[in-house]
């Protein structure tokens, strides 16, 4: 498999819950491989104006393939109209490679 076939996805969640149900259904559909979740204070430009609001960001790590599905799968489940789904290539160890190829499928 090509290195550049991997991704990490950037999913922005308005709660814990949220950020978690994503994450689950995300992994046990096997799009991700897996997801670290953190908590942070953010600002946005939204409606004319600055808004500020905790969110929580899910890192997930996957294979570029699975973009379509991954964006389907959290805009059934997200609270917000305009939810980050971002997708950045990335590259790393051969174990962590092999690793998100094994979980995914």
């Amino acid at each position: 498999m090509e290195r550049q076939d991997f991704c990490q996805t950037l999913i922005s969640a308005t709660t814990k819950k949220e950020a978690d149900k994503i994450s689950d259904t995300l992994i046990k559909k096997r799009l991700i491989a897996g997801s670290l979740v953190i908590k942070g204070p953010s600002r946005y430009w939204w409606g004319g104006k600055i808004v500020e609001k905790e969110y929580y960001n899910i890192q997930g790590f996957t294979l570029l393939k699975n973009k379509s599905k991954i964006i389907s799968e959290v805009k059934k489940i997200h609270s917000d109209k305009c939810p980050i789904i971002a997708f950045i290539k990335i590259d790393g160890n051969s174990e962590f490679l092999k690793w998100i190829k094994e979980s995914i499928g």
